[in-house]
């Protein structure tokens, strides 16, 4: 797994929530995001920006469940 340059999960992360206009699980976010970048990204990653960004630029909806504000 390579690393990413800062910002690059939190935009595919972004992208793939408003293209899909409501609730994502971790692991399809996890999925789109990979897809996006072209590269294996560390699950990690994409719950830790979802965890840091709950009330910010995410809601969670259920458990591992999140939408866009």
């Amino acid at each position: 797994m390579g690393r990413q340059t800062p910002g690059q999960v939190r935009d595919a992360i972004i992208s793939f929530l408003r293209d899909r206009a409501g609730d994502a699980t971790v692991a399809e976010i996890h999925n789109a995001v990979s897809l996006a970048l072209g590269k294996a990204v560390p699950r990690s990653s994409v719950r830790s920006y979802l965890g840091l960004n709950v009330g910010k630029t995410v809601r969670r909806v259920g458990r591992g469940t999140y939408r866009l504000l």
